[in-house]
């Protein structure tokens, strides 16, 4: 999946209102499923480690900037 616009262009408070989405996204979405008696199913563990990868990859460059 390609997206119009490099991460490495986003500034810090678009990262931050993205990551706060994908927090949005995994109370309500991921969060419900889990608890549902069939679960998560493959393609929810992908984008859950898209998810992750995203997540640890800006968190560390914001909270670097941040120092």
């Amino acid at each position: 999946m390609s997206s119009p616009v490099g991460s490495h262009q986003l500034t810090d408070k678009e990262k931050r209102v993205i990551l706060d989405a994908i927090a949005f996204l995994e109370h309500f979405y991921f969060d419900k499923k889990m608890k549902q008696a069939s679960g998560l199913n493959k393609t929810d563990y992908e984008k859950l480690a898209l998810i992750n990868s995203v997540k640890v990859k800006w968190a560390l460059g914001i909270h670097l900037k941040d120092s």
